[in-house]
């Protein structure tokens, strides 16, 4: 009886672990056929740069077993100084788990796994909490600019956020003290699940820390879970992708990774002073701030306080109120009348008598 029981006690762990962390795919070696990806394919994509199709035909098929037979041998060579270990390989992983597509169609696939393909990789981790709720963290993701509007009116700070494309997937930012970025956001959730909670971003960022200038690609994961009321647990994971040795021994190093996470921090904190000051109920700055008095910031106040207060919100509600309201706004067709047009006269038939000489005598 002990026996069975430890036996079912073991089978529900391991239940509960796969429902926990989904069900992962796996692996298999997989070749990749020329006439389903042309080589003509792949160079288009890499724009003919000999490095550029090392890293991603080495990556994919080191690390996901698949290889295309589009690559040449030398393509397919493993980089001399990586070592394709369970770590190095865990992003090729974690992204096709959350369910993002290997077709090379997908937009940004080769993009990604060509960098992550890379002899070079920096990772950056911050983990935290944010005191807010679920709908309305997906609120102020779903609305950035006024996101960073409201930011500023509470903090005087100089943060831009806007969208750059009409689904919101594209965006740029700057924090007004040496970060920026251009930004696509690949996944909004975890294979169809915990929608908001799972994200991922690739971009180029740009950042001035201490005496450097630099700039480069990452690739970001941006993890949450509600653990209590109003509280939001995060972590965030970046990898980068210097592009030469000498910037990758700079980025490794402990002073320069304290910065970033620094900087990482004081954008978190500078969130959280804001969420405070609105949540104890300091409503000047809304009133005060110019910027928060435009139509469409008064209407994003009201939205979000309804949020706050329980309402629902639900990731894309934004772009789809947009898109009713574009419907709305235009000019209903009007019926054209029926021009008017000139009466046609009837033909009548005229009989005409012409009398003969004979007659007229």
């Amino acid at each position: 009886m002990l026996r069975n029981f430890r036996t079912s006690f073991l089978c529900v762990c391991i239940c509960s672990l796969f429902l926990t962390l989904g069900v992962t795919e796996s692996f298999a070696a997989k070749k990749i056929s020329s006439s389903e990806v042309s080589r003509r394919q792949l160079l288009m994509k890499m724009k003919n740069k000999d490095d550029d199709m090392r890293a991603f035909c080495s990556g994919m098929d080191q690390c996901l077993g698949i290889r295309y037979e589009a690559c040449t041998d030398a393509e397919l060579k493993p980089w001399p100084k990586v070592d394709y270990s369970e770590e190095y390989c865990k992003p090729y992983k974690d992204i096709v788990n959350r369910g993002f597509s290997l077709d090379i169609r997908t937009h940004m696939m080769t993009d990604i796994f060509l960098r992550l393909g890379r002899q070079y990789r920096v990772v950056y981790e911050s983990e935290g909490t944010l005191p807010l709720e679920v709908n309305e963290i997906t609120f102020l993701f779903d609305n950035m600019p006024f996101t960073a509007d409201l930011i500023n009116a509470y903090l005087e700070s100089e943060y831009t956020l806007s969208y750059n494309s009409t689904n919101r997937r594209y965006f740029s930012g700057n924090n007004g003290h040496g970060l920026s970025g251009d930004f696509y956001w690949a996944l909004q959730d975890s294979a169809g699940t915990k929608s908001m909670l799972r994200n991922m971003f690739f971009g180029y960022g740009y950042a001035q820390i201490l005496r450097w200038s630099l700039k480069g690609t990452a690739v970001a994961f941006l993890d949450m879970n509600l653990v209590a009321p109003r509280t939001i647990k995060y972590k965030l994971t970046a990898y980068v992708f210097p592009s030469n040795s000498v910037l990758n021994s700079i980025m490794h190093m402990r002073v320069f990774k304290s910065v970033v996470n620094s900087k990482i921090d004081d954008v978190v904190n500078d969130i959280k002073k804001a969420a405070t000051m609105y949540y104890g109920g300091d409503r000047r700055p809304l009133a005060n701030n110019a910027k928060l008095r435009t139509p469409e910031n008064q209407r994003h106040i009201a939205e979000f306080d309804n949020v706050v207060a329980g309402g629902p919100w639900k990731l894309g509600d934004a772009e789809r109120l947009e898109r009713n309201g574009r419907e709305l706004s235009k000019p209903k067709p009007v019926a054209k009348p029926a021009e008017p047009t000139e009466p046609v006269e009837p033909k009548i038939k005229a009989n005409i008598y012409i009398k003969k000489d004979s007659e007229n005598e």
